[in-house]
C-alpha cells in the first residue's frame, strides 16, 4: 500500500514540474526534476521490491 501512495506523489510531482515547464519556469522545473530522480532513487534504495 505504501508503494500506491508513493506513486500518486510522483505522477502529482512530476505535473507540477511539466506545468512549470509549460509556464516558461525552465530552471525550476529542472530543480524539480534533480529532486524528483533523487527522491525515486532513496525510495528505490529503502523499497527494494
Amino acid at each position: 500500500m505504501r508503494h500506491s501512495y508513493w506513486r500518486v506523489i510522483a505522477v502529482i510531482f512530476y505535473l507540477v514540474v511539466l506545468l512549470l515547464v509549460v509556464f516558461h519556469q525552465d530552471m525550476l522545473a529542472m530543480y524539480g526534476m534533480a529532486v524528483g530522480m533523487l527522491l525515486e532513487a532513496i525510495m528505490a534504495l529503502l523499497f527494494k521490491s
